[in-house]
């Protein structure tokens, strides 16, 4: 019961563990501060927008993160602070820091399917400042002409991505990073610092419009297989590839198979060994003993007791016919009555 209790919570422990890597892949992707072109908010208005980014090659719920306005220094402050005076934990103070700021605080609700974000995709959150409007609208709005930061944390209060979008970006720009996926600033030396040389301002017609809350911004376009698409437009080095993949799988199991008839093969020889010299061990044991002195006197005993255990009899069977004396189950006649005898008074 115990082995059953510890694996179980091994595999709890495991299972949060890889679901806090793999929140720590997502990221902030794009900024849209003042929304000029295409109206994508479902109510028609031109919104600013958030978007996140699944950089990871796992569908990841982000349920129950924070995407917040608030700066690093000063939740690091709020946390010393509060932990100093209770035993809070971070998941707890930072749902406090989100009642005491909602229009800088959002937290991501549970219960929405939509959040569960899948392989290499996007999803958009509208910074309208309206919660009431759905899960993807944020509680704080996007001051156009300003500096802007944006972060984004983990449930347990570590920073998982953070932006600074400059007050110089024009409207109907965003600002963007120049590559997807996890770029150098992201998971450097355990520090998710934010770097102005991996972001880029993009024009409206390299912007996708931005999407109706709840659906993934899946990009046609891969830019791995697009970029190997040109370095083997034939597709020779990707068959050889194939093969070489299939043909390593198949020589690595013929070299594990090996292996294990070899060792099976060992062990079972060893077993017979084992019982070879058993057998001769039993017959120097038997050697031994038939010419130790002590060994022969108690055959011999043994020996006298079994044959002079009972008295020797003739072993004849002697039947006595001198009368003819019956028993009554052995002759029917005795069994019946005798008539009486008749006197004549003649």
């Amino acid at each position: 019961m115990n082995k059953k209790i510890i694996l179980t919570l091994i595999a709890v422990v495991a299972t949060f563990t890889a679901m806090a890597q793999g929140r720590m892949d997502m990221c902030i992707n794009e900024v849209m501060v003042q929304n000029s072109g295409d109206c994508a908010d479902q109510n028609g208005k031109c919104q600013a927008w958030v978007e996140l980014f699944n950089a990871s090659y796992g569908t990841n719920a982000i349920e129950k993160m924070f995407i917040t306005t608030f700066k690093p220094d000063y939740i690091q402050q709020y946390f010393k602070e509060q932990e100093s005076k209770s035993n809070k934990k971070r998941n707890v103070l930072l749902e406090e820091l989100r009642d005491q700021n909602p229009d800088k605080v959002y937290e991501i609700p549970r219960g929405d399917v939509d959040t569960k974000v899948k392989p290499r995709t996007h999803v958009v959150f509208y910074a309208d400042g309206d919660t009431t409007a759905g899960t993807f609208h944020l509680s704080f709005t996007l001051t156009p002409g300003s500096e802007n930061y944006v972060a984004l944390y983990d449930v347990n209060g570590d920073l998982v991505d953070e932006v600074t979008v400059p007050a110089s970006l024009p409207a109907g720009q965003s600002f963007a990073r120049v590559t997807e996926g996890l770029p150098s600033d992201m998971h450097k030396d355990g520090n998710h610092s934010f770097d102005a040389s991996q972001w880029e301002a993009r024009d409206g017609s390299s912007v996708q419009k931005a999407i109706t809350p709840g659906k993934y911004n899946v990009r046609p376009v891969n830019e791995n297989i697009e970029k190997f698409k040109n370095e083997d437009p034939s597709g020779i080095l990707l068959t050889i590839m194939s093969m070489g993949v299939v043909f390593s799988a198949l020589l690595l199991l013929y070299i594990l198979f090996k292996l294990f008839g070899k060792a099976f093969t060992a062990q079972g020889n060893k077993k017979e060994e084992e019982e070879v010299e058993h057998a001769a061990q039993v017959e120097t044991h038997a050697t031994d003993a038939g010419d130790n002195d002590e060994a022969i006197a108690a055959l011999c005993m043994a020996l006298y007791q079994h044959l002079n255990a009972h008295d020797e009899e003739s072993g004849v069977l002697t039947f006595d016919h001198s009368h003819e004396a019956h028993s009554a189950w052995g002759s029917k006649g005795n069994l019946l009555l005798h008539m009486p005898e008749r006197h004549d008074n003649h």
